[in-house]
């Protein structure tokens, strides 16, 4: 029995969907890398300098290179790309442009150029740059300097120090300071890691002492004349210290956590293996130290920074040294 519900009711018929297919061909049509246009490869003999045969070889491996990643080349091509190779010793610039763009990259050596074309084709089908997070860069292709980048080098420094320090707000304590850390030094900048960066308090009485500082402190530094044998400089950056200081008068304080580290001073030798300072630290605590009193339930707070003056000697090496690449 045939249905007798009108067109009305059963709604109107869906819209044809041609239009939205023409659409999506042509955005995939237009994309860069997508098009399987047929490509041909030439050298730009004006300007490159490798020799005939390594010329014929190079234009070979090429047109092999764009083959692997699905580019089909014909004599009637539709898309050229040209390539030079420039020598300076025994590296080879290659400076590769077409349709899609220019690249350039660098191998090593000769037999580098392999990887070197990869990376470029890959690098304009797929329209990003050649970097170590590219997708132009696999396992397979990876170069010696990429493998070995260059970076600048930097000293590194193990030291201690000695000298006399303070603690203040707690009836102005002082005496011997030390502490031990680790630099790691640029010209202009070094990251110092120190630990154990106290002051022995000696109160005025026999029963009076205690120490105050910081357990650890990260720090970063800045040298006023980086290049010079020997250069002011100063820094900051946060540690973890605490306070306990004891009074013959039954006067307890007590306190630790986070702490704001300044310092300033004066580093020689910056050229040697041996280094020398004399710096002063000032450490101001984040928190309040408690002072409980012997004759007094009552419990008080006070905030007690911590002052250092001291001479420290490094030692170390640089390591700044020279890598040949094979």
């Amino acid at each position: 029995m045939q249905s007798l519900t009108p067109a009305s009711v059963r709604g109107p018929r869906p819209a044809p969907r041609r239009p939205l297919l023409f659409a999506l061909t042509a955005v995939l049509t237009s994309a860069p890398g997508l098009v399987q246009a047929d490509v041909c490869v030439q050298i730009d003999a004006s300007k490159d300098t490798l020799a005939e045969a390594d010329r014929r070889g190079a234009e070979l491996m090429l047109e092999q290179t764009f083959r692997n990643l699905g580019a089909p080349l014909g004599p009637n091509c539709t898309e050229s790309y040209s390539v030079y190779h420039v020598g300076l010793g025994q590296s080879v610039n290659v400076f590769l442009q077409g349709p899609l763009g220019n690249r350039q990259g660098q191998a090593s050596r000769l037999e580098e150029l392999p990887a070197v074309y990869d990376q470029l084709v890959r690098s304009l089908t797929t329209g990003a740059p050649v970097s170590p997070l590219s997708p132009a860069v696999t396992r397979h292709n990876v170069t010696a300097a990429q493998v070995a980048p260059r970076r600048i080098e930097a000293d590194s420094v193990w030291y201690a120090r000695l000298g006399y320090g303070a603690s203040l707000g707690t009836g102005s304590t002082s005496g011997p300071a030390f502490g031990f850390g680790y630099r790691y030094e640029l010209d202009q900048i070094a990251v110092d890691f120190s630990f154990l960066n106290f002051v022995l308090d000696q109160g005025n009485g026999d029963g009076d002492g205690g120490v105050s500082g910081s357990w650890i402190k990260l720090m970063g530094h800045y040298f006023l004349n980086p290049l010079a044998n020997g250069s002011s400089y100063v820094g900051a950056g946060v540690g973890w210290g605490a306070t306990v200081l004891v009074s013959d008068l039954g006067d307890d304080y007590t306190g630790s956590g986070l702490q704001g580290e300044l310092t300033a001073g004066y580093e020689f030798l910056r050229a040697s293996s041996i280094r020398m300072f004399t710096q002063l630290d000032v450490s101001l605590p984040f928190y309040l130290v408690d002072r409980f009193a012997f004759d007094s339930v009552e419990r008080d707070t006070a905030w007690a920074p911590t002052v250092a003056l001291s001479l420290g000697i490094g030692w170390g090496r640089g390591l700044t040294r020279v890598q040949v690449i094979q």
